[in-house]
């Protein structure tokens, strides 16, 4: 992992609330010229009425303005993220269904967005979202952000599920193996599969073996959210 992967990665692991895990990414949103910073997450139980945590920055008027209005029902950037797991910006195209929204989250300073949705194997789904007033967010400044962005959607996701998942699905049996967890180690490095087989002394397909049992154990749609599960979960020691 890289340096300032490692300083977000220690302070979201040190986090024991919903709260402290959402202050510990605010400086990063920040530095990253975005004023606001909204996280939501759904839990897949219930069934019938799943639960649903949410922080966020967002001015107080405008957070008490779409509790009063019922926006949640008829939000485009919620039903956007419970659609596709692909990332998207705020457009007008986006909230053609709902105008009178836009406008007034508009008028509290929330203009441009760039927005990521997750689920994992457990069924947990979320949004991320960083917004500004201005300027816009072009092509070339998203490209240059990307990387951290992403990571940051990762890291909410993940720390978030760490202090609300025992309390949703009781305690995470997770069970990984010790080679399991090494596969997961040398990915935080960087290290890819075949990389990985050299150091261990194993063939590459044992590695993939290895990343696929611990993506599975740790609800993971791949192996680096599985490394950063793992890590936020504290089970490198």
């Amino acid at each position: 992992m890289k340096g300032w992967q490692l300083s977000q990665l220690r302070l979201v692991r040190s986090a024991q609330t919903q709260d402290e895990a959402f202050v510990a990414l605010l400086p990063e949103v920040q530095a990253l010229g975005f004023e606001y910073c909204s996280f939501g997450m759904k839990s897949p139980v219930p069934l019938a009425a799943p639960r649903v945590v949410w922080c966020s920055n967002y001015p107080p008027a405008w957070q008490a303005r779409y509790v009063e209005q019922g926006y949640l029902n008829s939000d485009p950037i919620v039903q956007r993220g419970l659609m596709s797991d692909e990332a998207f910006l705020w457009t007008d195209e986006l909230f053609a269904s709902n105008p009178q929204l836009y406008a007034e989250a508009q008028s509290f300073g929330l203009r441009y967005a760039w927005c990521q949705p997750r689920r994992d194997m457990r069924g947990m789904s979320s949004l991320f979202s960083v917004v500004r007033g201005g300027p816009a967010l072009e092509a070339e400044e998203l490209a240059a952000k990307i990387e951290r962005l992403q990571w940051l959607s990762y890291l909410c996701h993940e720390a978030m599920a760490k202090v609300w998942v025992k309390e949703l699905q009781g305690d995470l049996e997770l069970g990984l193996s010790e080679r399991e967890l090494e596969v997961l180690r040398w990915t935080c490095d960087g290290k890819t599969s075949s990389e990985t087989a050299q150091i261990m002394g194993v063939a590459e397909a044992t590695v993939n073996f290895h990343t696929r049992n611990a993506c599975s154990k740790l609800g993971a749609s791949n192996k680096t959210a599985a490394a950063v599960r793992a890590a936020v979960l504290g089970l490198f020691h």
